[in-house]
């Protein structure tokens, strides 16, 4: 009895892990699929403004201040961005057909057809613990650790079972029977004048002495059994302790490796910060670069190859940061995952 409650517990254990699994795929197929729109934007935005840019350069041209030919590299440019365009696209069809099966139970859902767009704000707090804050957190509350734990408590149910089997057995016993005696007795008999009442009767009247009682019957007894070199509970009891061993070792080095993952989590956490505020920096440097650079342009102070160089650098720089952006949101969900605390950051609930 006290195994199968400790086997519920476990069951329950493995069941929020593989809860805690689906939601951080969850999360890691839906920050991929804003990144995939975001990146689909940024090269719309491109797109757009390299049309501005041709338009600009075919009036200038046609009034005689610009050549010919910055109109055909304007046009070029507006053909490669176009091509950028599809190719995000793609990318953002994929990303919703990893999502999709995650999410709907079945292809002929009505939202399978519909695009999917991402609600969730994207600039997610980040979490600033410091390690051994997030160690301790992690070891407390990871599933891993718990169903070990609840193995460890199983296996000193099994060592006091065995040890009890190899020591002296006393067992106490006691019964208790009734009978229903009557029957017709022989009226040739010499003792038919002997016969009580109570016994004189058919079928009814043995039932009737049945569940009177009248004639019980008990018995009582103890029961010794000395083991003499009883080797198979010896031996259960010594594979028992070796289990037990085997258990504190195989948590132990599970502590070292969640350890292990906690520090990897928390550093790649630190380092998509850092990361993206740098790609924010750098982006806002390459915008005012390309606004520079086009000032200078329409004063005739530069060419429009170096225009459309800054166009091209703020391009990728708007890429990175939305790039970095999605970084720092999976590597909060990593960090959540490896503290054990996913579900509860998603306000998910697993019943038992």
């Amino acid at each position: 009895i006290l195994i199968a409650g400790r086997n519920v517990e476990i069951s329950s254990s493995q069941l929020r892990q593989e809860a805690i699994t689906v939601v951080s795929s969850v999360e890691s197929a839906y920050w991929d699929l804003y990144n995939a729109l975001r990146s689909m934007q940024v090269q719309i935005d491109t797109l757009k403004q390299a049309r501005e840019q041709f338009e600009s350069n075919r009036r200038q041209a046609e009034k005689g201040v610009l050549a010919p030919i910055d109109i055909v590299q304007a046009e070029a440019q507006v053909y490669t961005y176009e091509q950028n365009v599809y190719a995000a696209q793609e990318s953002v069809t994929r990303a919703e057909n990893v999502l999709k099966p995650i999410i709907f139970h079945d292809r002929n859902d009505p939202e399978w057809n519909r695009p999917l767009m991402p609600t969730t704000p994207a600039d997610i707090e980040v979490p600033h613990l410091a390690l051994e804050v997030a160690s301790a957190e992690a070891i407390k509350s990871r599933p891993e650790l718990e169903q070990i734990g609840i193995n460890e408590e199983i296996n000193k149910i099994d060592q006091r079972y065995y040890r009890n089997q190899t020591r002296p057995r006393v067992d106490l016993f006691g019964t208790y029977t009734g009978a229903g005696l009557a029957g017709t007795p022989n009226p040739l008999s010499s003792g038919f004048g002997t016969v009580p009442d109570i016994l004189k009767g058919g079928y009814g009247t043995s039932l009737g002495n049945l569940f009177g009682q009248e004639f019980p019957t008990y018995r009582a007894g103890v029961q010794i059994e000395f083991p003499i070199r009883n080797r198979t509970a010896k031996a259960n009891l010594g594979t028992s302790i070796v289990r037990g061993a085997q258990l504190e070792n195989q948590r132990l080095q599970a502590e070292q490796n969640i350890e292990s993952e906690v520090r990897n989590a928390l550093q790649a956490l630190r380092s998509a910060e850092y990361a993206l505020n740098a790609a924010t920096q750098g982006r806002i440097a390459a915008e005012e670069l390309y606004a520079s650079e086009q000032r200078q342009f329409r004063g005739g102070l530069t060419t429009y190859y170096l225009v459309l160089q800054r166009q091209t650098e703020l391009a990728a720089a708007r890429g990175r940061e939305v790039q970095a952006r999605t970084t720092l949101n999976k590597a909060i969900s990593i960090f959540n995952r490896t503290l054990g605390r996913t579900l509860a950051v998603n306000n998910v609930e697993v019943s038992k």
